[in-house]
């Protein structure tokens, strides 16, 4: 964090905004002639403009706009309106963004965003800072935010327990409807919004829940263990993220409970969340698909080369071993220079193939569809699709093949056969590699391309040229 004082001044007391509006507001608030406006007035230093801009944008909208300018521009834009921010901005942010923000605060300013935000938000914004600012900074928060930030971060990443909220109302089985409706119109220290109440037992273990309008509709003499719901599937706090989404999917929660080791309640997490990580993880396995981060349109030139060429260097080596195997005959390459025009086709092909198979079975992954259940089913489906499309392909190809080369009926019938083969190895290569990956605890969306790559060039290489060197020599 940087030590020069940006005179960024955070609101004593933090609004509550409606999420569901919160889309619907941006269509209406921000739009590209407002944010040129906004640029406009930077550049001229109209700050009652950009004032009066501001004043409209919901927390959200206000994001989305520090998101659309440099960086530069940024912090002169939170410089301008200053006790006009609210600290519910920064958790809205881009990851990226957020961080570039924050690195050029100072320490004063971090703590009084951080000690305005909830639990969840508090980690995570302090959750990518290195070590010792992230110690710094917990030490100096309220106390009840310190330990609830410390119970988090004793979580994994990406777990239950680091992304619950401890924002919930929980009350005795032994306790009344009086006693729990007295209770909640007198205690000020409830969450802002809520819609249901955790019932527990004398250890503090989750034993069932109620609604709100099922608590206001029932007999004031009624115990809450006899209306409750006593269903209760509570999540470890150790259950991955990706998990949560699928129980969240599956069983149609609006709220779930979260327990520690010992099966006590500790937080919950509401669907809001569940939104918010399944956005999270679909971008994460798109972008790594391709090699990229998300969050590259708001990153340095140098820092997106530097991420990007690593992946770039993996598939050069898969190009590499492709170009071995072409090396190994390049005798008859020589002799028949049509083997040159026609062999990228079947890789290609293969490749594109492979890629379709693979989009699947990581999003299957993913969602927990593709289960020990049904994996046998799917392979031998893909193995029908890839010799379906294969012999499709043959066929065009000869009679493509058979067009640009008529003189050369044998090299159109070995394109046929090393397009059947690749197509229908690809098929299966695209379903058994994110499978083997995900059985090695490695990310399939990370590393399935590159193998892919290198066994679809190289396959299809090896095929087309070796089938041309036992039928042509």
């Amino acid at each position: 964090m940087s030590k020069s004082k940006k005179q960024v001044v955070i609101l004593p007391k933090k609004r509550k905004f409606n999420k569901k509006k919160k889309q619907h507001d941006q269509f209406l608030g921000l739009g590209p002639k407002m944010v040129s406006s906004v640029i406009k007035a930077l550049d001229k230093d109209n700050i009652k403009h950009i004032r009066k801009i501001a004043d409209g944008l919901s927390e959200y909208e206000l994001a989305r706009l520090l998101e659309a300018l440099d960086n530069e521009q940024r912090l002169r834009l939170l410089e301008i309106l200053g006790d006009k921010v609210n600290p519910d901005v920064f958790p809205e942010l881009n990851e990226v963004v957020q961080e570039q923000i924050i690195d050029n605060l100072d320490e004063d300013q971090v703590v009084k965003i951080v000690n305005e935000l909830d639990s969840e938000d508090a980690v995570e914004i302090l959750e990518h800072m290195d070590d010792d600012e992230q110690a710094q900074i917990i030490n100096r928060l309220d106390p009840e935010l310190k330990y609830q930030v410390k119970s988090s971060f004793s979580y994994p990443e990406d777990s239950a327990g680091r992304i619950m909220s401890r924002d919930f109302v929980a009350v005795p089985d032994s306790w009344s409807v009086k006693e729990a409706r007295e209770f909640l119109l007198k205690d000020q220290d409830l969450p802002d919004e809520f819609y249901e109440i955790f019932i527990t037992d004398s250890l503090y273990h989750p034993v069932g829940q109620i609604s709100l309008d099922k608590l206001i509709r029932s007999k004031p003499t009624e115990q809450l263990s006899n209306i409750m719901d006593g269903e209760v599937c509570p999540i470890d706090a150790y259950t991955d993220q990706e998990e949560v989404a699928h129980m969240f999917r599956e069983y149609g929660w609006m709220s779930a409970m979260v327990v520690d080791n010992k099966g006590r309640l500790v937080g919950t997490i509401t669907v809001d969340d569940v939104v918010h990580i399944v956005h999270e993880e679909a971008s994460e396995d798109i972008m790594h698909l391709s090699g990229t981060e998300e969050g590259d349109v708001y990153k340095s030139v140098f820092s997106i080369f530097r991420s990007r060429s690593v992946w770039l260097i993996t598939n050069l080596f898969a190009t590499i071993l492709a170009s071995y195997v072409v090396k190994g005959f390049q005798d008859i390459i020589a002799e028949v220079s049509t083997l040159a025009v026609l062999m990228p086709i079947v890789a290609s092909m293969g490749g594109t193939t492979g890629q379709q198979t693979l989009a699947v079975v990581v999003r299957a992954l993913a969602t927990k569809e593709l289960t020990a259940r049904n994996t046998l089913k799917v392979i031998g489906k893909e193995f029908t699709v890839g010799i379906c499309n294969g012999a499709l392909f043959a066929a065009l190809i000869w009679g493509v093949t058979h067009i640009m080369f008529p003189d050369k009926i044998m090299i159109s019938n070995i394109i046929a056969v090393a397009m059947m083969c690749n197509l229908t190895i690809a098929g299966l290569a695209g379903i058994l590699i994110p499978l083997t990956l995900n059985k090695l605890k490695i990310d399939p969306a990370v590393s399935s391309g590159v193998f892919l790559i290198a066994m679809t060039d190289s396959g299809g290489f090896f095929i087309f040229l070796g089938l041309a060197k036992i039928f042509l020599f």
